[in-house]
Order: C-alpha cells, then structure tokens, then sequence
C-alpha cells in the first residue's frame, strides 16, 4: 500500500516538475514558450529624442536615405515574427489620431517625412512594418504616469548623496560612449544592442539599485500629509507624496504606470494574436516580467530575428 502511495505522490511529483519546466519563466530575456498568446517586447531608444527620458541621448536624421535603408531592413527582419497586431508607446486618446494618419499612409496618400514628429519609432517602425503586413492593427497602449525623478534629483544633490551623484557621473560618461555607437552602428545593431538583456537589467538597475534609495531625511520637502478640500461642494481628499520616502514613491509610480500598460496589453490581445509591443528600453524589465508571469503569453526575443542574417 505504502509502495503504491509513492508511486503516486512521484507521478504527481514528475508530472508538476515537467509543467513548471514547460513554463519556465526566463531571467536572461531569453524566448519563452507557453500559452496560445506571443509577445514580441522591441525595446527602442527614442528616434526623435523627445527629451522625456531620465537620460536622453541627441540622435542623427533617421529620414536620411542611409537611416531609411537601414529601418527597411529592420522591417523586413520583424516581418517575420508574423505579428497580427502592433502596440506603441502612444496614449489611447490618440488613437483616432494615429487611425486617421495609418490610413493616409496605407493609401499612400501620406508619406512619413509629412507627418509631425514623423521620425518617432511608431512610425518610423509600426507604421512601416504594419503596412508590409497589409495594414494590420496598431493600438496605443500607453498609459501617462506621475513622474518623480526631478524630486529624486533635487533631494540627491540637496544631499550630496554620494551613491547617486556617482550613478549620475558614470551614467554621463556612458551615454556618451552609447551616443558615438548609435551615430556609426546601423538601426539593427542599435536594436540589437538596445535588446541585450545586460543593456535592458543596466538600464533597471536606476531604478533597483540607486533612485529606491533616495530618502529626504532632512525633511526638504514637506513631508507626507492628507488634507480635506472642497471642488464644487463635494469633499475631495487630495494626497501629496511621501517625500520622505521618495525613493520608493517614484518606483512604485513607475510600476503603477507600467501595470496600467499591462492590463492594455491583456485588453487587445485574443488567443493566437502575436503582438509586437514597441516601447522605450526602460519600460521592458517590468513589462517582461509581467508578461513572463502570465501563462497564457509566449514571450520571443526581438533578437532571435534581428540577428539573423
């Protein structure tokens, strides 16, 4: 009796241990295969510099016959993942906005270089490749946010604190390496580079590593409080942040806003869809792995087609 009680509780044991190994969770941002849904998460760096970013780096002309040759083949590489829908780095609320230009576009009534901020990834890369997949689907997904790094900033160097001062210095003198490689590499290479998983878990670690520690242990700015206001006659509870504790406000803000992408992602994929998501290189960490817990989503590196010749 005893022996066939193990024999179960082993079965049990082995047949757990193969569906957990089938739905292993990759930490190297490597491919994983599980659900009946695939993501694609193409991490970029900004081609219009918008200047939105923690660290921005200047970038050259992309409408340049070079640059466009260079997007061409990059399309043509994503072109194979075969994705049935395209998710960019826009605000819903332009959605009509981006419908009404993709389909100029698709008519060829509008070429890139006549759209305002035509040089932007979701154009220069959604719009491109969703018109070599015959016009399929590209969403705005993005979700606004409250950013609090010019408080962290401000309170590192009221500080001196030295941890973040030194990220800040070594920062600088990497982004300008990083900024004389993304002038002579190809688009591709950029791409590549920008989807290493070390450059992906570098680029986290601001935010793991240096900005969580940031404390306004002097009280410099005012301090957690609840204070009761009255809009039109109806009370309103309005909350200022936690100073004190900034550090741990502004990743969890940036969290927050990332899950709201998220639960967009979850919201306009369907069984079978294969979805390439285009978002800026510090949004991948948390988007991976909030897609990598998800069982229903294949996750693929945009790097097992973009290194392939």
């Amino acid at each position: 009796m005893k022996n066939n009680l193990f024999k179960t509780l082993l079965i049990i044991t082995l047949l757990y241990a193969h569906i957990a190994c089938s739905q292993e969770v990759s930490k190297t941002g490597e491919s994983k295969e599980s659900g009946d849904k695939t993501a694609m998460l193409l991490g970029v760096y900004h081609f219009n510099n918008p200047g939105k970013d923690t660290y921005n780096k200047e970038i050259d002309d992309y409408f340049l016959a070079k640059r466009q040759e260079e997007l061409e083949e990059v399309a043509e590489q994503l072109k194979e993942f075969k994705p049935t829908k395209i998710y960019v780095e826009f605000m819903p609320v332009l959605q009509p906005k981006i419908d009404s230009l993709y389909n100029l576009y698709l008519k060829d009534k509008i070429t890139l270089n006549q759209i305002k901020g035509g040089t932007n990834e979701v154009y220069q890369i959604g719009f491109r490749l969703g018109k070599e997949l015959n016009g399929i689907e590209i969403l705005a997904i993005d979700h606004s946010g409250n950013w609090l790094g010019p408080y962290a900033d401000f309170i590192a160097d009221t500080l001196a604190l030295d941890y973040y001062q030194n990220n800040n210095s070594k920062k600088e003198l990497e982004i300008k390496e990083e900024q004389s490689m993304l002038l002579q590499n190809t688009v591709k290479e950029n791409l590549v580079y920008t989807n290493n998983w070390e450059q992906i878990m570098k680029n986290h670690g601001y935010y793991n590593n240096v900005a969580i520690k940031v404390k306004d242990t002097a009280k410099i700015m005012f301090t957690y409080q609840e204070a009761e206001q009255e809009i039109n006659g109806l009370p309103y509870q309005m909350r200022s942040f936690d100073f004190e504790n900034i550090g741990v406000d502004l990743v969890a803000e940036w969290y927050k806003r990332n899950l709201f992408i998220y639960r967009n992602i979850l919201e306009n994929t369907n069984p079978n869809d294969r979805v390439l998501i285009i978002f800026g290189q510090s949004h991948i960490r948390y988007l991976h792995q909030l897609l990598s817990d998800n069982p229903e989503f294949n996750l693929i590196s945009p790097n097992d087609y973009l290194i392939k010749e």
